[in-house]
């Protein structure tokens, strides 16, 4: 820990609430606990890591480290790769202040702190209710809502970001300041899709839809999911492609070059789900008719959707997604990403649950009335590679053979990459933008609300 923020710590000592804990001893291991994230990628000890339980103590620990001059991050989940930090800083752990709040009468739920997305789906489940939530349950929620949020109810209710309706967020200026259509509109617009750069958000209140509006009116979606050997995957391709360019039937789905346990043999894992009535076996008879080597699904209540993924959720070892928007299904291009791929777990043994995953939306993501920091919602079909491996030697490797993939799908013409706002902030910023206008609305409010990078340069430099 740095001198400075040592002999600064009894003053927020003095300036929270007594429940408000401080953890500033790296080798204790509750300290080890909190510091755990999704992926040890860019982790560092930070000088302490400090609990609020209360709205208050997270006013005043981003009040005193502003005046100190003290950097900071805020952790919800842990999944984020930038929610690191030097031994120079502090990061502000919400796992303590979390809370979910249904208005089933007005369709909404209002997300407190670091509050997680399972829990979000649970609790409106229990009200007859659903909103967009992603394909994890330990996902921070309001991180999930700002950064974009994508999900498999997007083609009905359209994104995370869409449903946000108001929120109480900590400014660079150290205020606490309620946000919505009425007071403060030009940040709610920031809000709805460009991610966590304009200040702490204490709170978040979102739309919610009734489950009846999902399968058989009961708030179920059917998930299947057909493997096949990796030398077929170009007459698999063949049939997905025209499952994924045919909107009669509303379904999300995700081609997966991966190597599944316990076998680890390399497959084309056909993952599906259905969202209206139809019958699966008719709407994906093609699939059945190539007679996989195993195949499965079943409905599923929209609450439980993300549980087949609880193993990704593990904390550790070195884990990163790589995200590329594009607008169309190429076969060809896929089979270059499988060879890609098999490079990559050739010369990385370690990399062993990786995979090359091309995602995609039988309809267009469903629009909101009102214009937003998302510009995506014309995006059918997404790559989303997630990479993970064990040995750290390896990490300059595994990085360059994701960016050949994604360099692959997205083309030459970078006036067109799309990404989500969180997913590769490695890029110029104005590639995650679709749209100069935009890009020039969001530098201009960054500057406006927080001209000195308290919450990041991002959009400043």
């Amino acid at each position: 820990m740095s001198n400075h923020l040592l002999a600064q710590l009894p003053s927020l000592r003095t300036a929270v609430s007594a429940k408000c804990e401080i953890l500033h001893d790296s080798q204790d291991p509750v300290f080890q606990k909190y510091l755990a994230r999704w992926s040890n990628i860019n982790l560092k000890p930070p000088g302490a890591i400090v609990l609020p339980r209360f709205e208050d103590d997270c006013l005043k620990i981003v009040q005193w480290a502003i005046s100190l001059g003290i950097p900071f991050v805020p952790k919800s989940g842990g999944h984020s790769r930038w929610s690191t930090i030097d031994e120079e800083g502090i990061i502000i752990d919400l796992s303590h202040f979390t809370g979910v709040m249904v208005d089933a009468g007005n369709q909404t739920a209002t997300l407190t702190g670091g509050v997680l997305t399972g829990e979000v789906g649970e609790r409106l489940a229990q009200q007859g209710l659903f909103t967009a939530l992603g394909n994890s349950n330990t996902v921070g929620a309001i991180p999930y809502f700002l950064n974009g949020g994508n999900s498999m109810t997007s083609p009905l209710i359209g994104f995370g970001a869409d449903q946000i309706l108001s929120a109480r967020i900590i400014t660079a200026a150290g205020e606490l300041i309620d946000v919505d259509d009425e007071s403060h509109p030009d940040l709610l617009y920031a809000l709805r899709g460009a991610g966590q750069f304009f200040g702490l958000v204490t709170q978040l209140t979102v739309r919610a839809h009734p489950i009846s509006s999902l399968r058989k009116q009961q708030g179920l979606v059917w998930s299947g999911a057909f493997i096949f050997p990796l030398d077929r995957a170009a007459e698999v391709l063949a049939v997905a492609k025209h499952i994924a360019d045919d909107p009669e039937n509303l379904t999300v789905g995700m081609l997966m070059t991966a190597k599944p346990a316990p076998h680890r043999i390399p497959s084309l894992i056909v993952s599906v789900g259905l969202l209206g009535d139809e019958d699966p076996s008719q709407v994906f008879s093609a699939l059945y008719a190539l007679h996989p080597t195993t195949s499965m699904g079943s409905d599923v209540p929209i609450a439980n959707a993300g549980a087949a993924n609880d193993a990704l959720n593990a904390h550790g070892d070195f884990k990163r997604f790589g995200q590329a928007g594009f607008r169309e299904f190429s076969t060809e291009r896929f089979l270059q990403t499988i060879g890609i791929w098999e490079r990559l777990v050739d010369e990385c043994p370690d990399e062993v649950d990786s995979s090359f995953n091309l995602a995609w939306f039988s309809r267009p993501v469903k629009r909101p009335a009102f214009e937003s920091a998302m510009g995506v919602h014309d995006i059918r079909f997404w790559q989303t590679n997630v990479i993970w491996h064990t040995d750290p030697e390896n990490r300059e490797k595994v990085d360059r053979f994701n960016e050949e993939c994604l360099a692959l799908v997205r083309g030459p013409d970078e006036s067109q990459y799309v990404d989500f706002q969180n997913g590769t902030r490695s890029r110029p910023i104005r590639y995650r933008y679709p749209g100069e206008e935009r890009l020039a609305r969001l530098r201009q409010l960054k500057r406006e609300w927080d001209p000195n990078g308290v919450f990041t340069r991002q959009l400043l430099d």
